[in-house]
């Protein structure tokens, strides 16, 4: 689960680089992303030399391109999806050198890496599209769905009766699905 406060704190960070290059802001993003992202890598590579390596270098290839992320909430996404093509090109490259020394019937797909990423891509889709609903929408939709929060609790921090909470959150649903709809077609 995450939280609001996070996904706050990650943006501001990632605002911060890409407005003035400030390294400790980019150190706190390595700070909070490095043990998720090198976990992740690990399940993906099955090496941990390998994982270490694929790790350092998705965090430099995002220092150097962080420039060009567009939505500064979808940083995790985006950073795991460096991590996960860096994945697959060391993939490549190991099946390849597997095939130059064996015979290609020999070499077998590895499927939960395939999962891994079908995954990550839907978890991509879905953080771009909550940045396209309004402030409100994500907030609700955190609140429930990331933090955990029940109605009640959310009640408590917000001006909103039950019935009006669970409306939004009705309504706030709906728009991500149909969204997420439109973007698989």
């Amino acid at each position: 689960m995450i939280s609001t406060e996070i996904l706050q704190k990650e943006e501001v960070l990632v605002i911060t680089y890409q407005s003035t290059k400030c390294n400790k802001a980019f150190g706190e993003l390595y700070e909070m992303f490095y043990g998720q992202l090198f976990d992740y890598v690990c399940k993906i590579a099955n090496n941990t030399d390998d994982a270490f390596d694929i790790t350092q270098e998705t965090f430099i290839k995002a220092a150097q391109e962080l420039h060009s992320l567009r939505v500064p909430i979808t940083f995790r996404f985006w950073l795991f999806r460096i991590a996960k093509n860096m994945c697959m090109k060391n993939y490549r490259k190991a099946s390849k050198q597997a095939c130059d020394s064996y015979d290609t019937d020999n070499v077998s797909q590895d499927y939960s890496t395939i999962e891994a990423i079908e995954k990550d891509e839907i978890l991509e889709r879905l953080a771009l599209v909550l940045s396209t609903l309004s402030q409100e929408d994500q907030d609700l939709l955190l609140a429930k769905y990331s933090d955990g929060k029940s109605i009640k609790e959310i009640m408590e921090s917000t001006s909103l009766g039950s019935s009006a909470i669970k409306m939004k959150l009705m309504r706030a649903k709906s728009k991500v699905i149909d969204r997420l709809s439109l973007d698989s077609l």
